[in-house]
């Protein structure tokens, strides 16, 4: 049924697109193409949209319980596209909005409608299992912190608590992972110490870079301030910020960066005189 409502449309679009060729001279048709099939968008500007579907189709209770972005640009957008539809689950590089419904522990799942002028969602639900959701996340170690994540959700009543309309958008948390310094980390012994390592450093060397989003609820699901007994201010959700890179040994490198998810909020580690809007989830960090 989706193939056949995309296919009608995508006509339509790219007739619009012929027409437009003919009173745009000078413009590369290329561009004008890729303009008109393409779009960016931050997590937040569908997000209203798949709450209100959710609702409408799974009722009023139901629950937003996970953001996930691929492929995430440094704007913090990502670029929807007629080829990459929903039609493939694997090639998705757009927002996934994670909804759980009152009356079971089923996950539902919407994702941005690529179409040009579209301003609605797509859902998703009949595509993915939970083991296909966490399957897209492409580093070991943040696919086993989601998946522990998902687990505690499907098993409990946790969901994001932060008002949509206060929560910082993904611009914002992507500028705080790649530009805050320091930022705080922890040893393997969960002893914390402030780093300088964000996302810019990280990607100012290595080739084959990725940068994936992802918005859940912390609080009773990463335990951190159990482990970091004096961190204060951990917010009830938290951004997440996966880096990906390939280095010059050829082999794969990561960074998993938390940051907060309203403006103004701080974590911070009073005894050691440490405060930062980020915290670096990647254990054993040298520098």
């Amino acid at each position: 049924m989706l193939k056949r409502l995309i296919l009608p449309l995508f006509l339509i679009s790219a007739i619009t697109v012929l027409s437009f060729q003919f009173s745009a001279c000078g413009d590369d048709i290329t561009t004008i193409i890729n303009n008109a099939t393409t779009t960016e968008v931050t997590a937040k500007d569908r997000l209203d949209s798949a709450y209100a579907q959710a609702i409408r189709n799974h009722g009023s209770n139901t629950k937003l319980v996970l953001i996930m972005g691929k492929n995430v640009k440094a704007n913090g957008k990502t670029e929807l596209s007629l080829l990459g539809t929903a039609t493939n689950p694997d090639s998705i590089g757009a927002w996934l909005y994670v909804f759980r419904a009152s009356n079971d522990t089923s996950l539902r799942i919407y994702t941005p409608n690529p179409l040009p002028t579209a301003n609605d969602c797509i859902e998703l639900t009949a595509l993915f299992t939970v083991d296909q959701l966490v399957n897209l996340i492409q580093d070991t170690s943040a696919r086993s912190m989601i998946s522990g994540a998902l687990d505690v959700i499907i098993s409990q009543n946790i969901f994001i608590a932060t008002f949509t309309s206060t929560l910082l958008n993904s611009d914002a948390s992507v500028n705080l992972a790649a530009t805050t310094n320091p930022i705080i980390k922890f040893d393997e012994s969960f002893i914390p110490d402030t780093s300088s390592l964000n996302g810019n450093v990280f990607f100012s060397t290595g080739t084959n870079q990725t940068r994936n989003m992802i918005l859940m609820p912390a609080a009773g699901t990463l335990n951190l301030p159990v482990f970091i007994t004096n961190l204060t201010g951990f917010p009830a959700d938290l951004w997440i910020v996966q880096y990906k890179k390939t280095n010059s040994f050829n082999q794969t490198e990561s960074l998993i960066l938390g940051t907060v998810v309203q403006s103004g909020q701080v974590m911070g580690v009073p005894n050691i005189g440490i405060q930062s809007p980020v915290i670096n989830l990647s254990k054993y960090v040298s520098e």
